[in-house]
């Protein structure tokens, strides 16, 4: 069988009964060690013959001329499928149609690292650029070769090559022959390096177009296999029952009524209801007796912020120059305020679930729509103490985890792990709306105290940000935790601070507070209330945190908020991007708030502006809105969001990226709150965390600034940023009201307008 039949099984034997095919590989060993297919080719040598059972497999190219790209990373919804297909089909010269992209099956892909963020076409992306090339390399070795002429005089069209009325395709080249070319390929922090040379941009013909995304038919007639959709032979179904407080343990568990279809299982503090049918166990859940100890270790949703900063916490200091503390005190007028942002939900549509099927034999297989396959894998080899090796995590779609699912964690995969294990059959965990919405790790709350001095005509002469965030890291997944296969090891405390300061300020001092999560130190399980990554993660919370009270300085000095911005900016490309995006959104040049702001009767309306560098990508925004100061409803009219990601991939796909940016954010700015009690989370379905309606989304303008001679940066968070504080600025432009804890509600505006 060849590798890429499913099961990724690589032999000579498979690949030529398969017609043959050319096998490109990366191996950890020295570079100076490395021969490429290429240079072997060209030197009349025989073809590398490696152990292929110790090499990264990235990419095949088969005898019927298809192609095949291996990635640890997974499609989250950005097109990444798509996206990473047209940059290997470009450096290949190759039809686009003619690639497939294989994703985050850990035993046929290599690990990438995490799916989050910018990483896939900014990282993931560079190395399939990188290697498709060294395969191009390779390919005209052999038709050089094949042809008898000389490499440089060789085109490629739609993977046929071409010299004058010669021909060959690289399915010819390769047929009826197994050939594995290792590449001289290092991964590490620095990027990847090979030895072929990618094409240049001028060249290009494929990437920059918006090529159509190759899920979307299968997803609309529904024959995309979704992770909830799996279902394997003598399969049962499992509901678990989750503590009644973050660290409530067991006190005694019931027995099931008469007549019922399920079984009871009890792992530590891990209990569920397992049946054939996934209605009975469902059934079995809700009406099994589980009696569960009290525990109140949380400070609940009215006294978090105060709570917070009783936490005990390491400061960390982000930046610093010259003189705040001297600076602020000589200033001639000082500003000084708090920023607050709400713990929320990722709000997955369909709740978290997993397959996981242990065998007698030590093997496990788990199905699992991870963020990031490989770290799974590492993780339940360590929980049930197996070699990783014995691990097989097979990644499906899921339903947007946004973060839900970014480290090397599945809780669904963990419960489902310990009870296959304990029944001896594969076992689907499901879990419930209310499951998820209490028990997914959420995005954290944050406190932001900003001061600033300015001097008599208005200039900041200082700087401060002050950032408490409670943790914002890779989660512990609950199965070992609750089994007790895992001793609390407690979180380690992070603050989490994100993106460089442009912004020319003198006498800076940026701080952030390092402290544990809520009740960590009194749950028996080392956790309390659990935080993790949330789209475009830190940097969310704290540019809304910096950009209103850049807003707010310039309003104190009747500045234009976007000149004021231009003032203290060097940066070219970041001056781009909000020129073009006040352009676009036809922007009224004057101090805010507006003349005629007011929070009496009818509907007064706003203009905001933000700014943002996420991850090597620059993003402005600007909003217009309408507030009803009597019922304290905001409408959201239209968003003007410019990026300058570098070199654009698929236009389409960025577009679309950033109208996911703006509406998913605005639900979070105008709804998405987390409340708690003393024991847990009390917001557990859509009703008591609402989202943002399909009449409250605005009109949405993009521009893409092109940069085609930079590296591809990433698209799927930018424009996140943007949007709290140009909506808090747009609220305060109509209303000279200034709104600083999110969300703002209806109630929140109506109480603000007085």
């Amino acid at each position: 069988m060849s590798i890429d039949k499913e099961s990724g099984t690589l032999s000579r034997r498979g690949l030529l009964k398969a017609g043959g095919a050319l096998v490109v590989m990366s191996a950890a060993v020295p570079m100076a060690l490395r021969t490429s297919v290429a240079e072997a080719a060209a030197a009349g040598v025989p073809f590398p013959t490696p152990d292929l059972t110790d090499l990264a497999t990235w990419l095949t190219v088969h005898a019927d001329g298809t192609i095949t790209w291996r990635t640890g990373h997974v499609e989250l919804g950005q097109g990444n499928r798509t996206a990473l297909a047209q940059m290997v089909a470009e450096e290949l010269d190759a039809a686009f149609e003619s690639v497939t992209v294989v994703m985050g099956n850990t035993d046929v892909t290599p690990d990438q690292g995490v799916t989050a963020g910018s990483t896939t076409i900014a990282r993931a992306g560079t190395q399939a650029r990188l290697i498709a090339a060294e395969a191009r390399a390779t390919l005209l070795a052999l038709a050089a070769k094949r042809l008898h002429v000389p490499v440089d005089e060789l085109t490629v069209e739609n993977g046929v090559v071409s010299h004058g009325s010669k021909k060959v395709s690289y399915g010819r080249l390769v047929h009826g022959r197994a050939l594995t070319a290792v590449t001289p390929i290092v991964i590490d922090d620095k990027g990847t390096h090979v030895g072929a040379t990618p094409k240049p941009v001028t060249e290009y013909t494929l990437v920059g177009r918006s090529v159509p995304r190759v899920d979307i038919v299968d997803k609309v007639r529904q024959k995309t296999m979704f992770v909830h959709d799996v279902r394997v032979p003598h399969m049962l179904h499992a509901r678990v029952v989750h503590p009644k407080g973050i660290g409530s343990t067991v006190v005694s568990v019931g027995r099931l009524p008469s007549g019922s279809k399920a079984q009871v299982v009890q792992l530590g503090n891990l209990v569920a209801v397992a049946a054939e049918q996934e209605w009975d166990a469902v059934k079995g859940a809700a009406e099994l007796p589980v009696t569960w100890s009290d525990w109140n270790g949380l400070p609940g949703s009215e006294d978090w912020p105060a709570a917070m900063r009783a936490l005990p916490a390491k400061t960390m200091t982000h930046a610093s120059q010259g003189d705040f503390e001297s600076a602020f005190a000589a200033a001639a007028t000082t500003l000084e305020t708090t920023y607050q942002t709400p713990f929320e939900n990722h709000g997955m549509i369909g709740p978290s679930c997993a397959v996981a099927d242990v065998r007698r034999d030590g093997s496990v297989t788990v199905w699992s729509a991870t963020q990031y396959p490989q770290g799974l894998r590492k993780g339940i080899a360590q929980m049930l103490d197996i070699a990783p090796e014995q691990v097989e995590v097979v990644w499906l779609d899921g339903s947007g985890s946004y973060g839900r699912l970014s480290a090397n964690y599945d809780d669904a995969a963990s419960e489902a792990v310990f009870l296959s294990q304990k029944l001896g059959r594969p076992v689907r965990v499901q879990w419930s709306r209310e499951d998820e919405h209490i028990w997914e790790p959420h995005g954290p709350g944050t406190l932001h105290d900003m001061a600033a001095g300015l001097d008599e005509s208005g200039n900041v002469t200082a700087w401060k940000h002050d950032a408490f965030m409670a943790p914002n890291n890779d989660s512990t997944m609950l199965g070992p935790l609750l089994v007790g296969a895992q001793a609390p090891g407690g979180r380690r405390p992070v603050g989490n601070w994100t993106g460089p300061d442009l912004y020319q300020f003198p006498n800076l001092l940026e701080l952030a507070h390092q402290m544990p999560e809520f009740g960590a130190d009194t749950s028996p399980y080392g956790f309390g209330l659990r935080t993790t990554f949330l789209r475009s993660p830190g940097q969310y919370q704290i540019t809304f945190a910096q950009e209103a009270f850049v807003d707010e300085i310039a309003a104190r000095t009747g500045q234009d908020p976007l000149a004021f911005r231009l003032k203290h900016l060097t940066d070219t490309r970041a001056i781009a991007v909000l020129e073009a995006a006040a352009k676009a959104a036809g922007w009224e040049s004057r101090p805010s708030p507006r003349k005629d702001a007011g929070t009496g009767s009818g509907t007064v309306t706003g203009q905001g502006i933000a700014f943002v560098l996420r991850d090597g990508t620059y993003a402005a925004g600007v909003v217009k809105l309408e507030v009803t100061p009597a019922t304290g409803k905001v409408l959201l009219t239209e968003v003007t969001v410019a990026q300058d990601q570098g070199q654009i991939i698929n236009p389409r796909a960025i577009e679309h990226q950033i109208t996911s940016c703006v509406i998913q954010t605005a639900s979070r700015v105008f709804h998405e709150e987390v409340k708690f009690d003393t024991s847990n989370v009390t917001t557990a379905d859509w009703k008591s965390y609402p989202m943002l309606r399909m009449d409250e989304t605005p009109t949405i303008k993009t521009v893409l600034v092109p940069n085609p001679e930079i590296p591809p940066t990433g698209v799927g968070e930018p424009a996140v940023n943007v949007m709290p504080s140009a909506i808090s600025s747009a609220i305060f432009d109509a209303t000279g009201v200034r709104l600083r804890t999110m969300p703002f509600t209806a109630e929140v505006v109506k109480a603000a307008m007085g």
